[in-house]
């Protein structure tokens, strides 16, 4: 004779477990949430970088197996555009490589099984030269240096002058040239705007918050300089 008390037992324990299987299959996953912590209050840019802050808040109960910055020169940038990816589910990276004066869009994101989702939409424009003063350091032969100021004007004119520290002659050797830019190569025309005519010509890359580069002289060897903004 069956025990019916042991019946009940196994029927009990098998719509338990039915029951725990279909609770797990019925699991509901959905697209990460995230973030952009950036904003135009705290954005830390330069000529060529920007600093991106973001975060993930949820996975949406799918594990995830990308997530970052993504950027691009147009609104609404995918992972189809230029992006760098991050470990930590709160992060900071810091983008390189940008164009001077260029407005780039920046988006958070993350991607699990349901697809990639992205955070609102900021845009920030990299520096522009424009009306900005450099402190010059150009090395000549047997490493003597000369400092000087030279002013960037916004209509691509430039104003030469030694700088006043000891071994300089402000106001000796005024000059006033030209100045342009080519993606990130600065070049810098001493005097007037023909290199032809000009004892100096400086060309540069510029990097963060300074530029460096070479310099040809008329009649002399040439040599290298670099500079920071004042």
């Amino acid at each position: 004779m069956k025990n019916p008390f042991f019946k009940t037992v196994i029927i009990i324990s098998l719509l338990f477990l039915i029951s725990n299987c279909t609770s797990n299959d019925d699991i509901e996953l959905s697209s990460p949430s995230v973030a952009n912590e950036t904003t135009n209050a705290n954005a830390e840019v330069t000529y060529t970088t920007v600093k991106i802050s973001g975060k993930v808040i949820s996975d949406g109960g799918s594990e995830i197996s990308s997530k970052g910055v993504c950027w691009s020169k147009n609104p609404n940038p995918t992972i189809n555009d230029n992006k760098i990816t991050e470990s930590d589910d709160v992060f900071s990276s810091v983008i390189s490589d940008l164009m001077v004066n260029t407005t780039y869009y920046f988006r958070i994101f993350a991607t699990n099984n349901t697809g990639t989702a992205y955070s609102e939409e900021q845009s920030f424009s990299t520096l522009t030269l424009d009306n900005t003063s450099w402190k010059f350091t150009t090395v000549y032969q047997n490493n003597f240096e000369i400092y000087s100021q030279v002013d960037l004007l916004d209509d691509h004119t430039t104003k030469f002058d030694e700088m006043d520290l000891p071994g300089q002659c402000p106001g000796c050797f005024i000059t006033y040239g030209n100045w342009s830019v080519n993606g990130n190569e600065l070049t810098y025309i001493w005097e007037g705007s023909d290199p032809a005519n000009s004892t100096y010509i400086y060309t540069g890359i510029i990097s963060g918050m300074n530029i460096q580069g070479n310099y040809t002289h008329s009649t002399s060897s040439n040599g290298s300089w670099s500079a920071i903004q004042l």
